[in-house]
Parts: C-alpha cells; sequence; structure tokens
C-alpha cells in the first residue's frame, strides 16, 4: 500500500514538474514571439529607406546624371550634353550603342531585376531546407550587410564611372530582394507563434496578419520619412555635385546599423524536452548542422515545385497572374515619375526629395489607415480593398496621359507632381500592406520562403519588363510621357483578374495541400526508419 502510495506521490510530483517546465516554456515562447514580431519591424525600419528613397529616388536621378556627364548632344554626337541641353544620349561600349540619359537609368534598374531574381531564387529556397528561423536572420543580416556597403560605395563615385555606378546599382537592389523575400517569409511564423502564446490577442490569424503587416509597413515608410527628411537638409546645405551621393550614403549607413537589433531580437522558438523526439524536428537539426552547394539548386527545384503547387492553388494563381501586372505598374510609376519631373518639368533635386517626403508621408498613411480602419469598419474582404487600390492608383498615369491633350493640366507644371505624389503614396502604402497579408493568407504554412520567392519573382520579373519597355519608348521617342499609357493599360488589365480572386476559398485550398504533403512526408519518414 505504501509502496503504490510512494509511485502515485513520485507521479504527481513529476506530472508537477512537468507543468512547470511546461509554463517556463510557454513564458519563455511569449517573450520570444513578441521578441520577434519586434525585430521584424526592425527589418522594415532598416531596409525600406534604401527601397523608397536610394532605389525610388536617389539612385535613378544619379544615373540620369552620371548619363548626361557623359552624354552627348542628341542631334550632334559631337557635342558634349550640357544642362541646357532637352535632349541627350549616352554613347556606350565606345560609342557603338546611343541611348537616351533617361533610358540608361530605366534599363539598369530593369538588369537589376533580372540578377535580383537569380540571387533571390537561389537563396529562398536554402531558407526553406533549414527550417530555422535563426538562419533566416542570418541571411537577411548578410544580404543587408552587402547590399548596404555597395550603397555606400555609389557615394564614392566619380563623375566618370558611371559602368561602377550601374554595376553597384543591381547588387544592392539584388541584396534588397533577398531580404525583403526572406522577411516576409517570416510574417505568417511570427503572428502564428503570437497567436499561440500570447492570450492577450483576441483576434483571428487573418486579421492579426493583415495588422502586423501594416504596422511594418508603417515603420518601415516612417524610417524612409526620417531618411528623406535628412536627405534634404543633406541636400539643401551642400552647393556641389556630391550632395545626392551623400544622401545615398546616409541610407547604406542606415540599412547597414539599423539591422543589427535584429540579431537579439530574432530567434528560434523553445522547443519541450518531450518534442525534441519529433522526426520533423531531427530533420531540421540534421539541416541546420552542415551546408552544402547543393542545396543552391534546391531553391530552383522549389520554385518548379511551387509552380506545381500553384497549379492546384487556384487563388494563388489566380492573384500571381494579377500580381504580376499591377506590381509592374505601381512599381515604374514611381521612377518614371521621377525621371520624367527631372527631365521635362526640369524640377531640382530638392524638390524631388520633396516629392518623395510626401509620398512617404501618405504611404504611412495609407498603410495603416487602410487595412485597420477602412477594411474593418466597412468589413471588405482583402481582395475587394485591392480592387479599390488600383482604380484609386490608376488616376496617375490618366492623368499624365491628359497632357497630350491640354496645355494647363496634365502634369505640366510641378505643383502637378506634388498633388499626384499624395495620391501616389496612398495607394502604394495600401497596396503594400494589403498584398502581402493578402498573399500570406493563401498559401500554405511550412512553405513561406519558398512561396514568397515565388511572390518576388513574379513580382520583380514584371519589374524588368515595365522599365524595359517604358526604356525603348523613351528611346526611340525622347518622350518619357508615353510611358504613362503603357502603366494604365497594365492597371486596367489586372481589376478582371482580382476580381476573380477568392481569399476564404484560397486557404481552404492551402490547408488541404499542407495536409496532403504531410501526409507524405510522414510516409516517407516511416518508410525510411523501417529501412534502417
Amino acid at each position: 500500500m505504501s509502496s503504490n502510495y510512494g509511485s502515485i506521490e513520485q507521479t504527481n510530483v513529476e506530472d508537477d514538474q512537468n507543468i512547470t517546465n511546461n509554463d517556463e516554456f510557454a513564458i519563455e515562447n511569449l517573450k520570444g514571439s513578441k521578441n520577434n514580431i519586434i525585430g521584424w519591424y526592425f527589418y522594415s525600419f532598416s531596409s525600406e529607406p534604401f527601397v523608397v528613397s536610394a532605389v525610388a529616388t536617389y539612385i535613378p536621378i544619379l544615373l540620369e546624371e552620371f548619363a548626361r556627364k557623359n552624354g552627348v548632344s542628341l542631334d550632334d554626337h559631337t557635342l558634349k550634353c550640357t544642362s541646357a541641353m532637352d535632349k541627350c544620349v549616352l554613347g556606350l561600349f565606345d560609342n557603338r550603342l546611343y541611348i537616351d540619359t533617361s533610358s540608361f537609368a530605366l534599363f539598369t534598374f530593369s538588369i537589376s531585376v533580372f540578377f535580383q531574381t537569380l540571387v533571390v531564387i537561389s537563396v529562398s529556397g536554402i531558407v526553406d531546407v533549414w527550417k530555422s528561423v535563426q538562419f533566416r536572420r542570418n541571411i537577411i543580416l548578410l544580404f543587408g550587410s552587402l547590399g548596404a556597403l555597395s550603397t555606400i560605395l555609389i557615394s564614392q563615385l566619380g563623375n566618370q564611372q558611371f559602368y561602377l555606378l550601374a554595376a553597384l546599382a543591381v547588387i544592392s537592389n539584388s541584396c534588397y530582394g533577398v531580404v525583403n523575400v526572406v522577411g516576409n517569409s517570416l510574417l505568417p511564423i511570427f503572428v502564428s507563434e503570437s497567436l499561440k502564446y500570447d492570450s492577450n490577442i483576441k483576434t483571428d490569424i487573418d486579421t492579426q496578419v493583415t495588422v502586423v503587416s501594416g504596422y511594418g509597413a508603417s515603420i518601415g515608410y516612417s524610417a524612409a520619412l526620417l531618411v528623406q527628411t535628412a536627405s534634404l537638409y543633406i541636400v539643401g546645405s551642400k552647393k556641389r555635385r556630391g550632395d545626392l551621393q551623400s544622401a545615398t550614403f546616409f541610407v547604406g549607413i542606415w540599412w547597414l546599423l539599423f539591422q543589427l537589433p535584429m540579431y537579439w531580437l530574432i530567434n528560434d522558438q523553445k522547443v519541450a524536452p518531450q518534442q525534441d523526439t519529433q522526426p520533423n524536428d531531427n530533420m531540421r537539426k540534421r539541416h541546420s548542422s552542415t551546408f552544402k552547394l547543393s542545396y543552391i539548386k534546391y531553391g530552383w527545384i522549389s520554385l518548379f515545385k511551387a509552380l506545381q503547387n500553384a497549379r492546384l492553388l487556384k487563388d494563388v494563381v489566380i492573384f500571381l497572374i494579377g500580381w504580376f501586372i499591377l506590381s509592374d505598374s505601381v512599381t515604374t510609376i514611381n521612377s518614371t515619375a521621377i525621371l520624367f519631373a527631372k527631365s521635362e518639368l526640369k524640377m531640382g533635386t530638392v524638390g524631388l526629395i520633396i516629392l518623395s517626403i510626401l509620398t512617404m508621408v501618405n504611404a504611412i498613411f495609407g498603410a495603416s489607415l487602410i487595412p485597420q480602419y477602412i477594411a474593418k469598419t466597412f468589413h471588405k474582404p482583402p481582395q475587394t480593398i485591392l480592387i479599390y487600390l488600383i482604380c484609386w492608383a490608376s488616376v496617375i498615369p490618366a492623368y499624365g496621359i491628359l497632357g497630350f491633350f491640354f496645355n494647363s493640366i496634365g502634369l505640366k507644371h510641378p505643383f502637378e507632381m506634388y498633388i499626384m505624389s499624395v495620391w501616389y503614396g496612398i495607394s502604394l502604402g495600401g497596396l503594400s500592406a494589403v498584398s502581402r497579408s493578402t498573399f500570406s493568407l493563401i498559401i500554405p504554412k511550412g512553405k513561406e520562403s519558398t512561396f514568397f520567392s515565388l511572390f518576388s519573382v513574379t513580382d520583380k520579373g514584371s519589374s524588368i519588363l515595365g522599365p524595359f519597355l517604358i526604356g525603348l519608348l523613351t528611346d526611340k521617342t525622347h518622350q518619357i510621357r508615353y510611358g504613362f499609357f503603357l502603366l494604365f493599360i497594365f492597371l486596367m488589365l489586372s481589376l478582371p483578374i482580382f476580381s476573380c480572386l477568392n481569399v476564404t476559398r484560397g486557404k481552404k485550398e492551402a490547408v488541404a495541400l499542407s495536409y496532403i504533403e504531410s501526409e507524405v512526408e510522414n510516409g516517407e519518414t516511416n518508410e525510411s526508419t523501417r529501412v534502417n
């Protein structure tokens, strides 16, 4: 009797100990989930100024300026280009090819996106092999550092080094692509963790993903606003050529320094001892212990598998087709407008930076207001919000087209650009938050990096096409305004596609596919165990 009692008492003690251990793990994981979300915000805070300030404003202007300083007159190639000349061309490859100076910036951006796509595909599959949050964090820090250093080097170039400027623009933009894809892949993971461990969060995962995504976009645009404001002071306080390069230097330093807190904040969640023997965790440990170059090809294999899986996910296909068209026009609007304002309206550097600041202020407004208040208040599904935002954005190229038919309106004066920058900022912020959160809801769990690489390939793949086509139009007509026709057509084409999107159906398809793949993987693991 005493022996049985002792056994029961020992069992109770072990149960109490397990409860205590589980409570400790729950507390640690609650803290870890909060830190991961904060770390994810630092990803946006550190890298967003690069794409918003450097890629969207500084680098295109520098590319056009370097091209002009090394260019010649359109009508007489023996005359050096001057600031008084309206049309200039740049001789490439020992003057075997002449292109418009604005086209040089557009073609460079198109090439940078092409290389960015190749790098993103090669890297994104690796992080899916590791199944480790810390590994993804290290990838973000590695490519973030390389991209930041490339941006800093841009500030040290001389006027004649336009080839090197283009090369550094390609490297820095490619690195940002990796940071962006891997960072976005962490969003659904961190939101799921926060809902699991934080009982104070009462919303469902759909709403929480949208809210966190909106906060991240707002924080990123806020950082870009701070950088642009500081750059305005830097440019305004200098009267020499290097002022814009000094602003680019500041962007690189910002990116390099503010990514560092992620090293301490972003970590894998603790696993209870009794859960350590799960097959998936053992596989994760094996992957995280060694690295093989052959894993690089896994990204391409994963991409092809994702394409195969996407065929089974109807709404993923619909979204990606629509996003291919939509992202091209939205991304290209900014670079086209900046080059248009500089070359056609003769706006100075300070005025162009003010345009960017206005865009950022209203992007913050759009990223926070649209997903968190408008969508909730009017109970509109994500696909409906996307359609509204597309219609809103289409006003910009449509207004630019009016310039062909009227002399006083249609982006004929600088003040019109300021109005359009406000309009564009609202659409940019809203689309950034809503598109990312919508896509994260319709992809299978455990395949976030692979599917977000597909998202990025779709996004960046289209961004190769838009600037290239507008560059060709500008090179042939020497009139960048024709690009607005192309942008408006792309936006209109995306409307009927997104009208077919059904997020509820897409979520069910993603869950079903995850279940099927899980059954297959478990079957393969059991078979391997029997053989061993």
